[in-house]
């Protein structure tokens, strides 16, 4: 048992954690997909802040406000002692589990140089992602788990989530207080719920599987269904079954003995996992007997009816996709975001059905600019040469390769046109991104000049983007007005003249509120450091935007740019955003979130996250 001290220690953590949490309700192979150069790290030190000492101190309006809703009560003696025992108990049979866990495993007598450390647990080095080994800095691991778990994810922003991604996929020191296999299931479960299948499959791999525990079993699983891949299950399937007592596991096991060709065993574990308590059946034991029957000559291959079902989990996704199974699209369809993630990265999926995934998932961070004119060229290849001019392929090959750039900017307007909602609009930018970026500027296509823009700050193409400031600065109505705010918030230094009366009267031409398109320029010119003080205070009572409000999560975030931990900026900015949809972000957390940011160096991505909010409201 521990001291009663550390114990009330614990217990005063998790409240704070549990307010953490509470912004949410007001509002996944790894690879880079920023273009060459952009945000480039330096090897052999941080970046220096580009803002004052206290960058997320909001313009003094003279008035502080106060969120009742995220204050909670400290607990009293008798609460902390009580909820301190009761977390005892349930670390101390989350140990046992594990421990017996582990010694299921021991067996396998992993040789002590073949071991990893997990001091420091990760995919990708510093020098590729930019973020420091120390990047959490002395933040308490049981604190940071606590956000991971409780994330709602996808969020909003594809930039932030690519940054986070960036984040949980570092080689980064495992911070105090926390167990480092639980740490890497935290992680792997947010990538997982980002629609990073990819990414987890790989992160979760990095534990030696003699140090496993119940929550790193469930990351193992969820990320091994994510990626379509059963066999992921194996090297830790017989220990998860010591510590599990439902069905999962046994069926696990009984894949991984069909695999190996042991139908005997397979069929003694199906037969055990049919009676345990909460058996599974139907559908979801029909898709292991299959996997079994795939591995053996025992021609395991009970009919799959998929009308049995009326809904996607990740087992049936995963049994299903790596089976090969025609699984209907609606189910596919419904399967909510992180889902589509999973879909487009599965290549055992037709290609044809994995189109509409495949640009969701661009506008999730999943999918590069790069990746998704790369599909659609797959998808042109099984098509109709005869038909290809109208299809979208088509068209992106006359936007890069039309005899005239007159052809080339009319097949773009082609992809922009009639978009079936924002998301598909985000990602016809992204598609045709690095298209617009080789349009020479020019006075001939201002009409077009907010699309050109926006398509090449959704891939990060800043610098390109920044060679049309004429042209917008020329341009008039709300073509003209869209294309001053993206180079506003949205060019490496500032190239547009900035005044308060236009920000205060931007908005129209969004699909959303014109006020909240206004309040989102005028927190992020403000966060960027791109507003005199004047017109800062000035604006903040015009558009009526609460820039003295103050609750826990503002000050975790603004004390954690203080301290120069650009990690845990980076989830608790994520914290902050926990929404699909960018109109229910709000603009004071925006405004916190783009300061803190820039505050440890991440300023190219708090500018691509600033022009991606005018893109999306």
């Amino acid at each position: 048992m521990r001291p009663r001290t550390k114990r009330v220690a614990a217990l005063a953590g998790g409240v704070a954690l549990l307010a953490i949490g509470i912004p949410a309700a007001i509002g996944q192979s790894p690879q880079s997909i920023l273009p060459p150069g952009f945000g480039s790290p330096s090897p052999k030190a941080q970046p220096q802040p580009a803002a004052p000492a206290e960058p997320a101190q909001a313009p003094d309006t003279g008035q502080v406000q106060e969120v009742p809703t995220l204050t909670l009560a400290p607990p009293t003696p008798e609460e902390a002692n009580a909820a301190a025992a009761a977390q005892d108990e349930a670390d101390n049979a989350a140990e046992k589990a594990a421990e017996e866990a582990a010694d299921a495993l021991r067996k396998q007598d992993i040789p002590e140089f073949a071991r990893r450390s997990t001091e420091h647990v990760g995919i990708l080095s510093s020098a590729v992602t930019g973020i420091p080994q120390d990047g959490f800095g002395n933040t308490s691991g049981r604190y940071l788990n606590t956000l991971l778990a409780r994330l709602d994810a996808p969020i909003a922003s594809r930039w932030l989530s690519m940054l986070l991604r960036r984040v949980l996929t570092t080689d980064i020191a495992t911070p105090g207080g926390v167990n480092p296999s639980d740490w890497v299931a935290e992680r792997t479960l947010l990538l997982t719920r980002m629609g990073e299948a990819d990414a987890a499959h790989l992160l979760v791999e990095k534990v030696d599987p003699d140090k496993g525990t119940p929550r790193y079993y469930e990351a193992v699983l969820e990320s091994a269904m994510a990626a379509a891949d059963p066999g992921a299950l194996c090297p830790v399937a017989d220990a998860a079954d010591a510590a599990s007592k439902t069905s999962t596991w046994p069926l696990a096991r009984a894949m991984c003995a069909g695999l190996q060709n042991d139908g005997g065993t397979a069929s003694a574990l199906i037969d055990r996992a049919r009676s345990l308590p909460g058996a599974a059946d139907g559908m979801d034991l029909a898709l292991a007997e299959r996997v079994v029957g795939a591995g053996t000559a025992a021609k395991r291959a009970p009919e799959v009816d998929w009308n049995s079902v009326n809904s996607l989990t990740s087992w049936r996704f995963g049994l299903g996709s790596a089976l090969g199974l025609e699984i209907p699209s609606y189910l596919l369809d419904q399967g909510g975001l992180a889902m589509q993630g999973w879909r487009a990265r599965a290549p055992m999926l037709p290609v044809a059905s994995r189109a509409k995934a495949e640009r969701v998932a661009a506008t999730l961070g999943v999918v590069s600019s790069a990746d998704l004119v790369d599909f659609v060229s797959q998808v042109a290849e099984g098509g109709d040469p005869y038909a290809m001019d109208d299809s979208p392929a088509g068209r992106l090959r006359k936007a890069y390769a039309g005899e005239n750039e007159a052809d080339r900017v009319a097949a773009l307007r082609a992809l922009w046109k009639d978009p079936e909602d924002e998301r598909d609009q985000y990602a016809s930018r992204i598609l045709t991104a690095r298209a617009a970026a080789r349009i020479v500027p020019s006075s001939d296509y201002a009409s077009d000049v907010s699309n050109l823009i926006a398509a090449m700050l959704s891939a990060g193409l800043d610098i390109q983007s920044a060679r049309w400031a004429d042209i917008a600065r020329g341009a008039s109505g709300t073509t003209g007005d869209e294309a001053w705010a993206l180079m506003a918030v949205g060019a490496p230094r500032p190239v547009v003249d900035v005044d308060a009366d236009r920000v205060a009267s931007f908005g129209d031409g969004g699909r959303g509120s014109a006020k909240l398109r206004a309040q989102l320029l005028y927190v992020s010119l403000a966060a960027l450091g791109r507003l005199k003080a004047s017109d800062a205070q000035e604006l903040a009572g015009k558009l009526d935007v609460p820039m003295g409000v103050r609750n826990i999560w503002t000050q975790a975030i603004d004390q954690a740019a203080a301290r120069r931990e650009p990690a845990t900026v980076v989830v608790l900015a994520a914290v902050g955003m926990q929404t699909s949809d960018w109109s229910q972000v709000q603009p004071v957390f925006l405004y916190h979130i783009l300061a803190a940011l820039r505050s440890v160096g991440l300023e190219p991505e708090a500018r691509m996250i600033a022009a991606e909010a005018l893109m999306r409201t």
